[in-house]
């Protein structure tokens, strides 16, 4: 093969390489559309799932069964939820289900929580903030320097961007005195300052033990968990709830959510009744008073709503509900068999990755390669059948490279 054909098919090459990816992401600007959900939670009083519709409809409030509610059946079918506007209509009762409502347990038990791939999976600096868990002046305040956790524990003063050997080798003993094994495989906490207290790191060492890391007084606390070693905990989110019940929820490696709970010095995980999660492409999503939760798990094909007792994490009630139609998934299995992209939705970081989709496309690139044959029928037969085939594999991203190639030559 001459070396002029070599450069001319290893540029095609290139050129259609980067159409299977832009032309794709064109279109999905385009086209792309979210998944429409209602928002749901669960009611106290009716102990169904109650939903609101983003949209404009008559069914906007309805329940699980297919009751339709007017907005203020709705708001007075969830009073723990709707408790502003209900005490501002003198309409809030003074109990659900046969608990006295008092409303600064009220506030302190409501939550809302977050997990999501992303958050997982994005990469981190490695380098974190050790607040005062009792800080003199009642709120949380920047110690000025920031310690990693990997083959053993340092504080790196941020200032002078030296290491404070004196605090890091406190910390480096109470790890060591603790039973923490070095390296450290994964460390979690909050870094964010504005919150009522901090509860540190929750880090697991190279054993598999979940510690609990924080500073008091300015002096280290360091404490294993004890968890049962069959429970294997790949993830900790650390929540740190108003009314300091639990630390966080964590993940065991089947894909099961625990609470972190402490008591009388020790630490209990309770399992949340709900599906394991798929921890790479699941979000879930925590709404919680002091009677019930309400869990959703999304992923691509739907949402489940889940009810659970505040206090057992027993599962009350789900309800599934269809991802809508992505006009994207409609468009790409009509145009594209298979795609280039460099986003992952599950994570910040970039790869490239190749999508395929459906084979009905490739009745669309038939037509190419059928039409290419159409308009430049006086082509010798043997660039006819490379060109006919070249496009029935890359489709529309073959056929522009070709269509750019033939232009620059003609």
């Amino acid at each position: 093969m001459k070396s002029k054909n070599i450069i001319y098919i290893l540029v095609l090459l290139f050129v259609t390489l980067i159409g299977l990816w832009t032309i794709p992401e064109f279109v999905r600007t385009a086209s792309y559309s979210r998944p429409k959900y209602p928002f749901g939670y669960f009611s106290e009083v009716k102990k169904k799932f109650l939903f609101r519709e983003m949209e404009k409809r008559d069914d906007r409030f309805h329940d699980d069964e297919g009751t339709i509610y007017q907005d203020k059946e709705f708001d007075a079918a969830l009073p723990l939820l709707n408790y502003r506007q209900l005490t501002l209509n003198s309409e809030m009762p003074d109990s659900v289900d046969g608990v006295k409502i008092e409303m600064n347990v009220l506030r302190v038990k409501q939550f809302t929580t977050r997990y999501t791939p992303r958050g997982k999976n994005t990469p981190e600096t490695g380098l974190y903030i050790m607040y005062e868990s009792l800080p003199i002046k009642g709120k949380l305040e920047s110690p000025g320097d920031l310690f990693r956790l990997t083959d053993k524990i340092e504080f790196i003063t941020a200032e002078t961007n030296t290491i404070n050997h004196e605090k890091s080798k406190r910390f480096q003993d109470a790890l060591t005195k603790a039973g923490y094994v070095f390296p450290a495989q994964w460390t979690e906490g909050n870094l964010n300052i504005r919150k009522a207290y901090d509860e540190g790191y929750f880090s697991l060492d190279a054993h598999g033990r979940l510690f609990h890391i924080k500073m008091v007084n300015g002096r280290p606390f360091v404490r294993n968990t004890n968890i049962d070693p069959q429970i294997e905990p790949v993830y900790f989110s650390m929540t740190e709830p108003a009314d300091k019940r639990f630390y966080g929820f964590f993940f065991d490696k089947e894909g099961y959510c625990y609470l972190l709970e402490e008591g009388g010095g020790k630490y209990h995980p309770l399992r949340l009744e709900i599906d394991p999660l798929d921890l790479d492409r699941d979000e879930m999503t925590i709404m919680g008073n002091f009677l019930y939760w309400t869990v959703y798990v999304q992923n691509p094909e739907g949402r489940r709503f889940y009810a659970l007792k505040t206090e057992t994490m027993e599962r009350v009630r789900d309800f599934y509900v269809e991802a809508s139609v992505n006009k994207w998934d409609v468009v790409a299995g009509k145009l594209f068999p298979f795609y280039l992209s460099f986003r992952k939705n599950t994570s910040d970081y970039i790869i490239p990755q190749l999508h395929f989709t459906a084979y009905a496309a490739l009745i669309t690139n038939l037509l190419l390669a059928v039409l290419f044959a159409l308009i430049y029928p006086r082509r010798p037969a043997k660039m006819k059948i490379f060109t006919g085939f070249y496009v029935l594999f890359f489709g529309i991203a073959g056929a522009v490279a070709l269509l750019l190639q033939w232009r620059m030559k003609d």
